[in-house]
């Protein structure tokens, strides 16, 4: 069953902190978002790739694509005010033939085929699923003025990272269902959540970072060296 990639990476990036956009910035000689279209391009199971961008960054965005040989991205769309409803307008683009959806944020350029892979398995199972990690420090709840109100139980928390991929048909009709709130959803999951329909988890990588500080980018570099170093897996 033929897979979509919607890409979101219209965010303004103000935890940057720089004059670049992050999409843009460089990482080992070559923009952040090329490592991620990257991973899915050589996804065998990803058909296509939506990449959801600045109105701004169409232009660069296409050259970007041309240049890195990105040949499974249809043309890049602008995005919406929030970056659910940037994913809403990537799913209206993908072709009709893509049976299940893949989210994966551009800011995340330290995926693998074989993460991306094993995740479209197990959509395929499954219906609904996100990569992720079990929580490994202790969570407490506070208030605002730092008193702690409750200690959570860490076995039954985890941290949520993408790619996610659903069914085309339950994420399109969830998407339908939070419309006019997309804003409040903090993830593709959770849309689907408030849906009704299940999620499962699957076992995300502890390396699969999210860059949204200049420090993450010093951390993306370095891990994207040892892995060219010894093959990408």
């Amino acid at each position: 069953m033929s897979v979509v990639a919607i890409v979101p990476a219209a965010g303004a990036g103000r935890r940057f902190g720089r004059g670049t956009p992050k999409a843009f910035v460089r990482l080992q000689g070559k923009p952040l978002l090329a490592h991620t279209l990257r991973v899915l391009q050589e996804s065998p199971s990803v058909r296509w790739i939506v990449p959801v961008v600045r109105p701004e960054d169409l232009g660069r965005v296409r050259a970007l694509l041309q240049r890195y040989h990105i040949t499974k991205a249809l043309p890049p769309c602008a995005g919406g005010p929030s970056r659910e409803a940037s994913v809403a307008r990537g799913v209206a683009a993908a072709p009709r033939g893509a049976r299940f959806v893949l989210v994966h944020d551009g800011a995340r350029p330290c995926a693998t085929p074989r993460l991306v892979e094993a995740t479209i398995r197990a959509a395929r199972r499954e219906g609904a699923v996100a990569c992720a990690l079990p929580a490994s420090v202790t969570v407490k709840t506070a208030s605002r003025a730092g008193r702690v109100l409750k200690t959570l139980d860490r076995s039954r928390l985890w941290f949520l990272q993408t790619p996610q991929v659903f069914r085309r048909a339950w994420f399109e009709q969830a998407l339908r269902r939070g419309q006019g709130r997309l804003a409040a959803f903090p993830d593709d999951a959770a849309v689907v959540e408030a849906a009704g329909r299940p999620v499962r988890l699957v076992a995300g990588d502890p390396v699969n970072i999210k860059v949204t500080t200049p420090e993450d980018v010093v951390m993306a570099a370095a891990v994207l060296t040892r892995r060219n170093g010894h093959g990408r897996r």
